[in-house]
């Protein structure tokens, strides 16, 4: 753990922190944008949510998926809203495993994908079991449909799709992010709380 430097704000962020929150709503909506585009039955929507935990600490995280999630409500759809309490949780989970070490090598950063797997499924299956009746426009809507078709309750059909999808998408952009912070140069990487 590096210590920052600048000033801190009231809430403990850097002025390094609030330079990259922007940064980290950005790469989180590239990354949906490639997920829809190529009909991808994973997210890739946090990986700038993960990136600012890790480097910022939890609370830039947490921040960051909040505004993610409120940038593309306004923009692109509404169903996003909801959902803001996983982006949250995500980077606040970031931020703590990156002070824990758990983004120092590979096996630690797989760990913190599944970690983060855990988290998602828990806060967001029953948000699209309950809110969204089963159906909310992703590429895991035709897993969700076929267990729904076998069976399954909206909230299992929920918990399953996810369970299935989730560790994937995690873990994946957890070592997206895990080789974007060591290909860092150290001077940069010095600048934030966490790294």
């Amino acid at each position: 753990m590096t210590t920052s430097s600048g000033q801190q704000s009231r809430l403990g962020l850097t002025t390094m922190a609030w330079i990259l929150i922007p940064v980290g709503v950005g790469i989180n909506l590239v990354g949906h944008f490639i997920a829809q585009t190529l009909r991808l039955p994973i997210f890739l929507d946090v990986i700038g949510t993960i990136l600012v935990g890790v480097l910022a600490g939890p609370w830039a995280g947490a921040l960051t998926g909040l505004i993610t999630n409120v940038v593309a409500a306004l923009i692109l759809t509404p169903t996003w809203l909801p959902y803001a309490i996983v982006n949250i949780l995500i980077g606040i989970a970031a931020g703590f495993l990156a002070r824990a070490g758990w983004f120092r090598d590979i096996p630690h950063t797989i760990g913190s994908g599944i970690i983060i797997a855990v988290i998602g499924v828990v806060s967001s299956a029953p948000i699209t079991a309950y809110v969204y009746g089963g159906v909310t426009g992703a590429g895991e809507d035709f897993l969700r449909a076929y267990l729904y078709a076998t069976g399954q309750t909206l909230l299992q059909g929920a918990i399953t799709a996810s369970a299935i999808t989730e560790p994937v998408d995690k873990i994946l952009s957890c070592l997206i992010v895990y080789f974007i912070v060591k290909n860092l140069p150290e001077r940069y990487r010095d600048r934030f709380r966490t790294a």
